[in-house]
């Protein structure tokens, strides 16, 4: 592999030049980089020309993914979970454009179903539902946990593609199938909430366990290890939260803060610049075979209203009434 400079934007939103060896494009929307100076090993996902033009809703997708991984860089960039992919930069603006993100980790689980051992079976719970609640914290839905999206490396998951991730409390669109679309998912209604994320990677750990195929309810009476979460199908399901403690397994929040890195947030303004100008230049109307996941804004916090300008002054009369009934009293 020769070496060729790959140009992008961080996720500090600085434009970066990178000497990489790239593998060919076995797969038209993904291959893998090395980084020449560090031995580092990236994941490039794009969207081919062809295939853009095609199918436009594709651009949607690469978006969400490089934003809904910015989100998340900015609330765990101080002790990034190994559970979840990391974004390293993007390029949105290009004929074909790309996200780098942190190399894939494992294999996909599918390769493991009904293989795992006992204590295999319990880290696997503990881990997929630790990205659950990692996601959950940070505000987003995955919509899309399923064998094809869970990486196994003997001790933790690793969750991939973020594209068709949402924010909690936005509109329920119609997505996936069963088993491992929730029912509400499938249909449509409601808002997203963390309930969805459950059902599905509870329905991703019954396959793999068991190394059985369902379409409905799974049965959990002959499997002791999933007795902890038995629930996440009900109408009530649990927090993720209270399923790691089930698990035994300590809140992964407690060492994973959740705050705003304010260099991240600044990239993540620029990101959403580059968007709106992409967006500006697609013509309106445009066909596509499927509905696009569109991207849902980051609430931020309202603007405070400005104080009147009499309680700047406010502290100091208070003072000096204080002094005059003193004086008047001690006269």
């Amino acid at each position: 592999m020769e070496p060729e400079p790959l140009t992008f934007t961080s996720p500090e939103g600085d434009p970066v030049t990178w000497e990489v060896e790239a593998e060919p494009w076995h797969d038209p929307f993904e291959r893998r980089l090395t980084l020449v100076v560090q031995g580092t090993r990236l994941v490039q996902r794009r969207v081919p020309r062809a295939e853009g033009r095609d199918r436009e809703y594709l651009y949607d997708l690469l978006e969400n993914e490089a934003r809904m991984g910015a989100r998340l860089l900015t609330r765990l960039s101080r002790a990034y979970p190994v559970e979840l992919p990391r974004l390293m930069g993007y390029s949105l603006d290009e004929e074909e454009p790309f996200v780098l993100l942190s190399d894939r980790r494992g294999e996909p689980v599918t390769r493991r179903s009904g293989a795992l051992l006992i204590a295999e079976q319990r880290a696997l719970q503990a881990s997929l539902f630790r990205a659950v609640r990692i996601l959950s914290a940070c505000g987003i839905v995955h919509r899309r946990i399923e064998p094809e999206t869970v990486r196994w490396d003997g001790s933790h998951v690793q969750l991939t593609d973020l594209s068709r991730a949402t924010l909690i409390g936005s509109r329920r669109l119609r997505l996936g199938e069963a088993p491992y679309a929730c029912p509400a998912q499938r249909t449509g209604t409601g808002l997203a909430a963390t309930a969805d994320d459950l059902w599905s990677a509870g329905m991703v750990i019954y396959r793999t366990v068991t190394g059985r195929d369902i379409a409905d309810l799974p049965d959990l009476t002959a499997a002791p290890a999933l007795q902890p979460i038995h629930d996440v199908f009900s109408g009530e399901p649990p927090s993720a939260r209270e399923v790691l403690a089930r698990l035994r397994v300590p809140d992964p929040m407690q060492a994973v803060p959740v705050e705003q890195d304010l260099g991240l947030e600044e990239g993540r303004a620029a990101f959403d610049r580059a968007r709106e100008a992409r967006t500006e230049a697609v013509p309106a109307g445009s066909a596509t075979e499927e509905p696009a996941t569109r991207v849902h804004p980051v609430p931020e916090p309202p603007e405070e209203a400005p104080r009147p300008w009499w309680t700047r002054w406010l502290p100091l009369a208070v003072l000096l009434v204080l002094l005059v009934v003193l004086w008047l009293v001690t006269r």
